[in-house]
């Protein structure tokens, strides 16, 4: 029970210390919505948060029931206070692929040694939306380009059914332009259009997008008219960011899609109760993109504004605050890089963390946090430095300005280091030898101070105790076994005959008594001797330990207790002994037993 209760004790220690010392991580998943058609896109949002600079990568699992159209992924860390919050987005466009109820399974993550695990998502999917089932308030009317399969026969007065199904579906896919600078953002639009019901959801395969940086996607879904024929359209929008100079080519776009076919009943009545599906096979048209270079000093393609400010108004000597830097306007937000900055001597740059600006879901921008350390006391200047970039409308490269910020640096008495107060008979000289230089540099106390507050600090201090835990509960354990009885040398002996020992021990006559103390002897030599218990006697006990070279000394001890045991077990009267006898003649037992080499 003892040793029961030191191993218990052992795994409390362990769990208490993986949950006190575990970084605060988070981990979430959720959908744009819960119920989609069969002609629907929807995102599923992976989430993670945790006090680690330092992000998890995890494994996608396997969603066999739905297809992936696209990816994006998106981090945010900020510092506040000089601690670290890091999030990272993990977003993907998800289409069913068929209708029914389907689950989403769980997104598990082994980090730090610990597993972290999202909720199960249910999707429900209903039929593929039809025409009639769009709202009106999406309607669009003549706006869409001609076909690439095709013009369209006009025939708006006959039923869905007797349409034409070769015509009542087709795709389409445009940029916004057809000439653009390196990483000037191009928007790829692909189209989907269906005027009668689909029976199955859409085999899309998009295009590798060869020599493009892919961002976003987005989706939607509207009503529109062409030549009077009523046309459900998916719109699916592609952010693309050319990568070199030249003639990229925007390859073809594959759908497949069985649609409802009434080609073959021309009776009215009959149609509506019968239908056959009929697999169609659509592509669009390549497209060549003519991409231009920008000059080679120049990054950054846009148009931007830029704003800098701290976000304390005391500052004082070792306490951190933060440069916040924006720059925000239209272009490749993905393109902007960090500020240069510059910092007066008392002033010194920790690391930046940078986050997407967002205007609902339209970049806007970047915001770069900088950690700045005031060393001493006094005025400190900081300079961020001009940056270039290409103005899209101008065509011209321009500079955003150089911003300038100053700060008063106030002295901190709480950190104040206490300078000895010297002596009335010491000289002005030696006393100014035994003060601090005003202007050492106490940057190594915030350091420090950030090393004590890390979780890794209390992380290894943590592990340390726990092993001095375990090295503790080693030497109790191993001075448990030394004691009593478990100090028997022969320990796998004593276990086989433990059990009779213990009997005896709770024996209430003497019969009871000698015999499990017998039995006990009888198993415990027939261990060490390496024989069956069984047909042992006081002189093969005797003879085995000659044989092995035992005092002869000791094996007339042992032959004495047998014997002593034997006299009681048989004898007509020996109810007279008290249980002071009992622990007597137990007790120089295991005084023998001990002396067993």
């Amino acid at each position: 029970m003892k040793l029961k209760k030191l191993f218990f004790s052992c795994l409390v220690c362990i769990f208490i210390f993986v949950f006190a010392f575990a970084d605060n991580l988070q981990m979430d998943s959720s959908v744009s919505k819960t119920t989609v058609a069969l002609n629907e896109t929807f995102q599923l949002t992976v989430s993670f948060t945790t006090d680690s600079k330092s992000l998890p990568d995890f494994t996608i699992p396997q969603l066999n029931d739905f297809n992936i159209y696209s990816t994006s992924q998106s981090k945010n860390i900020s510092i506040i206070n000089g601690k670290v919050k890091n999030t990272v987005y993990y977003v993907y466009t998800l289409s069913p692929k068929k209708m029914g109820e389907f689950y989403i399974p769980p997104f598990t993550l082994n980090y730090q040694g610990e597993r972290y695990e999202t909720k199960e998502i249910k999707i429900t999917v209903e039929k593929a939306k039809t025409v009639s089932s769009v709202p009106a308030s999406q309607t669009s009317a003549g706006n869409a380009s001609s076909s690439t399969n095709g013009n369209l026969v006009q025939n708006n007065k006959q039923p869905v059914y007797n349409l034409d199904t070769t015509k009542a579906v087709f795709v389409q896919a445009t940029t916004d332009k057809k000439t653009a600078y390196v990483n000037e953002k191009i928007i790829y639009t692909f189209y989907f259009y269906t005027s009668v019901n689909i029976l199955s959801n859409p085999a899309y395969r998009g295009p590798d997008f060869s020599g493009f940086f892919i961002g976003e996607t987005s989706q939607k879904n509207y009503r529109t008219y062409i030549k009077g024929r009523e046309y459900v359209v998916t719109e699916v929008s592609t952010e693309l960011f050319p990568q070199k100079p030249g003639t990229l080519t925007i390859d073809k776009a594959m759908l497949q899609v069985s649609i409802e076919d009434f080609s073959k009943m021309h009776d009215d009545f009959f149609a509506s109760f019968f239908r056959s599906a009929r697999a169609v096979d659509l592509a669009t048209d390549e497209i060549k993109i003519k991409v231009l270079q920008t000059p080679a000093d120049v990054d950054m393609i846009g148009k931007y504004n830029i704003s800098a400010f701290v976000d304390k108004k005391q500052k004082k000597v070792d306490e951190p605050f933060d440069l916040i830097i924006k720059i925000t306007g239209n272009g490749n937000i993905k393109t902007i890089k960090e500020p240069e900055i510059m910092l007066s001597e008392n002033l010194k740059k920790y690391e930046t963390s940078e986050q997407i600006i967002k205007d609902g879901e339209k970049e806007t921008g970047k915001q770069f946090t900088t950690l700045i350390m005031p060393l001493e006391q006094g005025e400190g200047t900081i300079k961020i430095l001009p940056m270039k970039y290409f103005d899209l409308e101008t065509k011209i490269t321009k500079s955003l300005p150089q911003k300038q910020i100053q700060v008063q640096i106030d002295e901190n008495k709480d950190r104040k280091i206490q300078q000895p107060v010297a002596e009335q008979t010491i000289e002005a000289d030696s006393t100014k030898q035994n003060q601090l230089p005003q202007n050492m540099d106490l940057s190594f106390l915030f350091k420090i101070y950030a090393i004590v507050t890390s979780a890794m600090f209390w992380k290894i201090v943590g592990l340390l105790v726990l092993l001095y835990l375990i090295i503790k509960l080693l030497l109790r354990y191993r001075a448990y076994l030394n004691k009593d009885q478990q100090k028997l040398k022969n320990k796998k002996a004593y276990r086989k005959s433990k059990k009779y020992f213990q009997k005896a021990k709770k024996a209430k006559n003497t019969k009871d008594f000698y015999e499990n103390m017998y039995k006990g002897l009888l198993e415990y030599f027939a261990s060490v001797l390496g024989q069956s218990a069984e047909g042992l006697t006081s002189y093969k006990i005797g003879m085995g330990l000659k044989d092995k070279n035992i005092d002869d000394n000791l094996i007339t001890e042992v032959d004495g207790i047998l014997e002593e045991c034997t006299m009681f077990l048989y004898a007509k009267q020996s109810d007279n002994l008290t249980k002071q006898d009992y622990n007597k003649f137990y007790n120089k037992t295991f005084d023998i037993l001990k002396k067993m080499p």
